[in-house]
């Protein structure tokens, strides 16, 4: 942990987008902080083969057009996010719920460590040794909503984070696009209720990055 590094909200390399949150909270970070625009890919835990395949193109060919992608490292869509940009070659940065050192879900850690040699970065308002306790989940998706230029919602049930990352971003004036799916799979039934709400359907890769 001895590149841990915190960063307030009044310095220089602050992410300038989480200065739209009322309360901008000071981030501990490992790794490589920029200014390179970022889009945030998100979805449930949940999700199918269709989604996980989508979401690593998606985080493929950002990183392939320059953008950083931002998730929450977290099981399904997210990892798959996460997963895509490394394969492209790209940057990656995982908000997480937890402490900056400790890896959740377990089963990640690999994914962590290689987004960090890759130059990307792991970041956090808790600090170190902070557990994963359910509520700091949804605390945490207001970072990712502000530190994006964008957020894509692959696949996402009626409840859940992704949904609430998505209302975040839309009220900071953020695109919020989404990825349509069957009416009757429980894994697109919230990305279908943000489309009829007023977000974007995107129908593909060359969709999104168009």
């Amino acid at each position: 942990m001895n590149d841990l590094r915190v960063i307030a909200p009044n310095g220089p390399d602050y992410p300038v987008g989480l200065h739209d949150l009322e309360d901008p909270p000071r981030l501990y970070v490992l790794g490589v902080t920029t200014a390179a625009p970022a889009v945030a890919v998100v979805g449930t835990r949940k999700c199918t083969r269709y989604g996980l395949n989508l979401a690593e193109g998606f985080g493929h060919a950002l990183s392939r057009a320059g953008w950083t992608t931002v998730s929450g490292l977290a099981r399904g869509i997210d990892a798959a996010a996460h997963r895509g940009t490394l394969q492209g070659q790209g940057r990656a940065v995982a908000i997480l719920g937890s402490g900056v050192d400790v890896v959740y879900p377990a089963e990640n850690t690999d994914l962590y460590r290689s987004i960090l040699r890759r130059g990307g970065a792991i970041m956090s308002e808790y600090p170190p040794g902070t557990r994963p306790d359910r509520w700091r989940f949804p605390a945490r998706n207001r970072i990712i909503a502000g530190i994006s230029s964008a957020v894509v919602v692959v696949e996402a049930g009626v409840k859940g984070g992704a949904l609430i990352t998505a209302r975040l971003a839309a009220e900071m004036g953020r695109p919020v696009l989404v990825v349509p799916g069957d009416v009757d799979r429980s894994a697109s039934v919230g990305c279908n209720l943000l489309i009829r709400d007023g977000a974007h359907p995107v129908l593909g890769v060359d969709d999104l990055l168009a």
